[in-house]
């Protein structure tokens, strides 16, 4: 190898060597950071009676799991779910969602879009209000809303309602983890 300056080379091409190395460094993790995205995952319900550390380090682990190392796992974990149901939001990858979606303890995990639409087109009317009014249509010192109570009524649902029947369905598929669950009144050999 013809070097220039009497040196023996090698500074060039361990320089060379470097330098291409911290770039595929940076270009891998600038595409793993540009893929993460917010997913849920829903781990069904509390297996008895857990500590909320215990269940925190139970969703550090499955993170662990799919991630690099434990400082990676604790980072991409945004919010644990620890009282009404189990489980966690964390910036994943699509491969490390699907990979924690396939391990036994996880029942689903889906990706959080944050777009969420009202469940009601009625409400201007129920509270007798005209859709479309401007902000200034009431006179200062009104006291709107004073003395107003806003509640959610809740119909009920009946499982033995034709939309929930499973009639010209197939079997549940194998893979699907979910429970069905009795209570007053509905016992769990009614579920479809």
């Amino acid at each position: 190898m013809k070097t220039t300056g009497g040196g023996s080379g090698q500074p060039a091409m361990s320089g060379l060597v470097f330098f291409l190395f911290l770039f595929s460094l940076f270009t891998a993790a600038a595409s793993t950071t540009k893929q993460s995205q917010v997913y849920i995952v829903y781990l069904g319900e509390h297996a008895g009676a857990k500590s909320k550390g215990t269940i925190l380090d139970d969703h550090h682990a499955l993170l662990l799991s799919v991630k690099g190392s434990e400082e990676e796992a604790r980072a991409s974990l945004l919010y644990s779910y620890k009282h009404s149901l189990n489980g966690f939001a964390a910036l994943l990858s699509d491969d490390q969602a699907t990979k924690l979606s396939e391990r036994t303890e996880v029942v689903s995990a889906f990706r959080s879009d944050g777009r969420w639409s009202p469940h009601t087109t009625r409400s201007w009317e129920f509270v007798g209000l005209e859709e479309g009014l401007s902000k200034g249509w009431l006179p200062s010192g009104a006291h709107a809303g004073e003395n107003v109570i806003v509640g959610m009524l809740d119909s009920g649902i009946w499982p033995e309602w034709r939309s929930f029947s499973d009639e010209g369905l197939g079997p549940v598929p194998a893979r699907w983890k979910g429970v069905c669950q009795g209570g007053d009144s509905f016992n769990s050999s009614s579920c479809n």
